[in-house]
Protein backbone atom coordinates (compact mmCIF):
# COMPACT_ATOMS: atom_id res chain seq x y z
CA UNK A 1 0.00 0.00 0.00
CA UNK A 2 3.04 2.32 0.82
CA UNK A 3 4.63 1.80 -2.78
CA UNK A 4 1.16 2.53 -4.61
CA UNK A 5 0.83 5.60 -2.61
CA UNK A 6 3.98 7.17 -2.72
CA UNK A 7 3.91 6.36 -6.47
CA UNK A 8 0.77 8.13 -6.41
CA UNK A 9 2.37 11.63 -4.96
CA UNK A 10 5.35 11.21 -7.34
CA UNK A 11 3.05 11.01 -10.24
CA UNK A 12 0.91 14.26 -9.05
CA UNK A 13 4.31 16.25 -8.32
CA UNK A 14 6.28 15.41 -11.89
CA UNK A 15 3.09 15.50 -14.25
CA UNK A 16 4.09 19.18 -14.99
CA UNK A 17 7.66 18.83 -14.52
CA UNK A 18 10.27 20.03 -16.88
CA UNK A 19 13.47 17.76 -17.67
CA UNK A 20 16.92 19.90 -17.94
CA UNK A 21 19.42 18.94 -19.22
CA UNK A 22 23.30 19.49 -17.71
CA UNK A 23 26.30 18.72 -19.80
CA UNK A 24 30.10 18.27 -18.55
CA UNK A 25 31.79 16.97 -15.01
CA UNK A 26 30.10 17.88 -11.58
CA UNK A 27 32.32 19.89 -9.34
CA UNK A 28 32.26 17.19 -6.88
CA UNK A 29 33.98 14.68 -9.79
CA UNK A 30 36.25 17.58 -10.99
CA UNK A 31 37.35 17.97 -7.53
CA UNK A 32 37.88 13.88 -7.19
CA UNK A 33 40.15 13.79 -10.10
CA UNK A 34 42.22 16.52 -9.06
CA UNK A 35 42.97 14.69 -5.91
CA UNK A 36 43.73 11.37 -7.61
CA UNK A 37 40.98 9.70 -5.88
CA UNK A 38 38.95 8.61 -9.12
CA UNK A 39 40.09 7.83 -12.29
CA UNK A 40 38.59 9.46 -15.36
CA UNK A 41 37.49 6.28 -17.73
CA UNK A 42 37.96 8.79 -20.60
CA UNK A 43 41.61 9.36 -20.07
CA UNK A 44 43.63 7.01 -22.22
CA UNK A 45 46.95 8.15 -20.88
Amino acid sequence: MVQVLATAVLNRLLQHAHMISVRGNSYRLKDRLKTGLYNNPHNNA
